[in-house]
């Protein structure tokens, strides 16, 4: 009898957290990668995306989030059908190259668009403990119920990491004037609705330094040659910065010509395509800060990026 009612108490027990555990994971992005804007798009991908339709991948740190708007592509571009932002924020390049081993998800892709700016380029962090053959099967439903409970327990494994990132969710990841904005699109991407005159501190009048890892430059190379190898098509956008820092200051031009100059080959040697959009001079108007730009802008980016693919592939 003390035998039956220890385990009737264990299984309910048990039966409680696997119902917990569920219930986190439908309401808030579970903690698969520990990077929440990571976590929130794999959630976004198993639930909105079918990965045998995707063509287009775009990827990067916010500059390819909050930069590029994926719906915007596809009604610019007649060879863009499906698209999907695979950015994660504050991505490094080195993180970005692993987030494209997720493109074996999608066996239809035709093409890879990478956002960035130099700002992106400083560090040579990886994710640790990343698996990607794993979220491949996680965002394609392919786990077997088990090994799908295994990734639900292990993500909440630590009750009070979980607790605090759903007392911060609404407050911090789905107000739409927040740079910590998660509200996707229905491809995934993030568009600003940020825009004040007065600029927004340091974000807006603070230029970056033109700190660039040699070890970045070498990770584009190995991702363009990888897509030449798979016969996808790669870009390479450089997004504009905000043009009254590129005026009055010299490290910041000088950052931009070293950027593209050090890319220029790389994008030649496998075939890719490098866009440069500082040259549209876009004003305050189109900016979020420095470097992200707002709704306005991003939508005007992105209408030329999709009338540039056209051209590049017709």
């Amino acid at each position: 009898m003390y035998l039956r009612i220890l385990f009737t108490v264990i299984g309910l027990l048990f039966t409680i957290i696997v119902i917990a555990v569920i219930d986190f994971s439908k309401r808030y992005p579970l903690p698969v990668t520990n990077r929440i804007s990571f976590d929130a798009k794999l959630k976004f991908i198993r639930e909105n995306i079918n990965p045998d339709k995707v063509d287009t991948l775009i990827v990067g740190s916010s500059i390819g989030l909050n930069n590029i708007l994926g719906d915007v592509l596809e009604k610019s571009s007649t060879n863009i059908d499906n698209a999907l932002n695979l950015s994660v924020y504050e991505a490094t390049t080195l993180q970005v190259e692993q987030v494209l081993e997720l493109s074996d998800a999608f066996p239809n892709l035709e093409r890879i668009i990478y956002s960035a700016q130099y700002s992106d380029f400083p560090h040579a962090r990886r994710y640790k403990n990343y698996n990607s053959a794993l979220l491949v099967r996680f965002i394609r439903h392919e786990l077997s119920p088990l090994a799908l409970l295994k990734v639900y327990f292990k993500g909440c494994n630590n009750l009070i990491f979980c607790y605090e990132r759903a007392s911060q969710w609404e407050k911090k990841h789905m107000q739409k004037n927040k740079f910590t904005y998660l509200g996707f699109d229905h491809t995934g991407s993030v568009p600003l609705e940020i825009y004040t005159e007065k600029g927004v501190g340091g974000r807006w009048w603070l230029p970056h330094p033109g700190i660039m890892h040699e070890e970045s430059f070498a990770a584009v190379g190995r991702m363009a040659e990888k897509a030449l190898q798979n016969n996808i098509k790669f870009y390479m956008i450089h997004s504009p910065y905000r043009e009254p820092l590129v005026k009055k200051h010299k490290g910041v031009r000088d950052a931009l010509s070293y950027f593209e100059a050090r890319l220029q080959p790389i994008i030649e040697q496998y075939s890719a395509t490098l866009v440069r959009l500082q040259k549209l001079h876009l004003d305050d108007r189109y900016f979020a800060d420095r470097s992200h730009l707002n709704l306005k802008g991003s939508r005007r980016i992105s209408i030329k990026i999709g009338m540039m693919v056209d051209e590049n592939e017709k």
